[in-house]
């Protein structure tokens, strides 16, 4: 049974992360590694730093770190660029580095997640809110969609890693409104 302490991220422009040991409720955030226009390079150094300072310099880094895989550009129907495309493999390759030697580091889709977390692996403008609304539902402090998207990965890593867990966020178990 895996004991240690799991960091999700929802990478991009504004990441969401969700962090905590499997069986608590996780603490979650956001923040937003530069304005719109903002170079890549610039981002990534944010980043960086933010990795650095809120995660390195702790006691222990997190036993385990995971991460959305990016989205496949053919399979965004056009909805991204090639700037997006890039931006979100930099991140996550510079996450791959930081993490070299330090902790172990995983990643899983978002079709995965939604899958596990919703019960489908719906449209994001449908998964999105419903995903907040579970993780309120649950009593984790989530205020944004990029938070509640890293706290929908942190769950299902934590089952993967912990499968009795996974009754938790079962349908058969979810609160009913």
């Amino acid at each position: 049974m895996f004991e240690g302490r799991v960091l999700a991220l929802d990478l991009a422009s504004v990441t969401g992360w969700a962090y905590g040991p499997p069986g608590a409720n996780p603490q979650c955030g956001h923040l937003r590694f530069g304005k719109p226009g903002t170079s890549r390079a610039a981002i990534y150094r944010t980043f960086r730093q933010w990795l650095d300072d809120t995660w390195g310099k702790r006691d222990e880094i997190p036993d385990m770190i995971v991460y959305e895989s990016p989205a496949v550009p053919s399979l965004m129907s056009g909805k991204t660029n090639i700037d997006t495309t890039r931006m979100l493999m930099g991140l996550s390759e510079h996450l791959e580095e930081w993490a070299y030697g330090k902790t172990e580091l995983s990643e899983a889709t978002v079709s995965q997640v939604r899958c596990h977390f919703l019960g489908s692996n719906m449209k994001a403008k449908i998964a999105k809110p419903l995903t907040l609304e579970r993780c309120l539902d649950y009593g984790w402090m989530c205020e944004t969609t990029d938070e509640a998207d890293a706290a929908a990965l942190w769950d299902y890593t934590c089952c993967w890693l912990n499968p009795q867990l996974a009754f938790r966020t079962t349908p058969l178990f979810r609160k009913l409104k």
